[in-house]
């Protein structure tokens, strides 16, 4: 799935960062304008596997969190493990939302085959969980095969970002494997459907120039 471009500012200081093919062996190059690419095809898999049955999304002011619950066996309507993946409103709605439009098409066409099937969708976010866990991403890698659906969630961390910013190198740009998320084809799709819902809101508070950028990449990819 091919990745536009994201900007991170730290201060008055702007990198620019894409996630396309880079330099061969490496996975983070610097281009001569000083952006940061970043090619996946060549960062380390996430080390740990959640397998999910639902996900949806959980929104407040300036928080945006991507929620996955596994069921109890015996008590389907209480969730064993729930994991919250936290993205910044920016990255959401760049990268997670905007990033994804050609795959969450593809994706619909292959569902809406699947005439019986329906989204899961059936436990609410205030549902409880015998054990929690969260970690932080901003950007992601989403793929399907079959009927088998999966979310690779990466971390560039805001530290590396601002070194880099402010002319320190690129030594600290160490993208973090977080966590590959396995669920089904039919439940990745509820998941996409639930973040368009918020992405108007989220739209609505960003700074001036991320509703901007936003635009002027709205015009160019419609």
């Amino acid at each position: 799935m091919a990745r536009a471009n994201k900007r991170h500012r730290q201060g008055s200081q702007l990198a620019q960062i894409s996630l396309q093919e880079a330099a061969a062996g490496d996975p983070i190059t610097i281009g001569p304008d000083k952006s940061i690419k970043i090619d996946l095809s060549k960062l380390e898999p996430p080390p740990h596997v959640y397998d999910a049955d639902n996900a949806w999304v959980v929104h407040s002011l300036a928080r945006v969190s991507l929620v996955f619950g596994k069921k109890r066996l015996d008590d389907p309507g209480r969730l064993r493990t729930r994991l919250e993946i936290r993205y910044p409103p920016e990255d959401f709605v760049r990268q997670f939302w905007r990033n994804s439009r050609q795959f969450h098409t593809n994706l619909n066409s292959f569902v809406s085959k699947w005439s019986s099937v329906t989204e899961e969708g059936d436990l609410l976010p205030n549902v409880q969980a015998d054990k929690d866990h969260s970690e932080w991403a901003n950007f992601d890698y989403m793929a399907f095969a079959g009927s088998l659906g999966a979310i690779d969630f990466y971390q560039l961390p805001a530290s590396g970002i601002a070194r880099f910013a402010q002319g320190q190198g690129s030594a600290w740009l160490i993208v973090t494997p977080v966590v590959r998320v396995l669920l089904t084809a039919f439940e990745l799709a509820h998941l996409l459907e639930e973040a368009g819902r918020i992405i108007p809101k989220v739209v609505s508070y960003l700074p001036e120039n991320e509703r901007n950028w936003l635009e002027e990449h709205r015009k160019e990819n419609p």
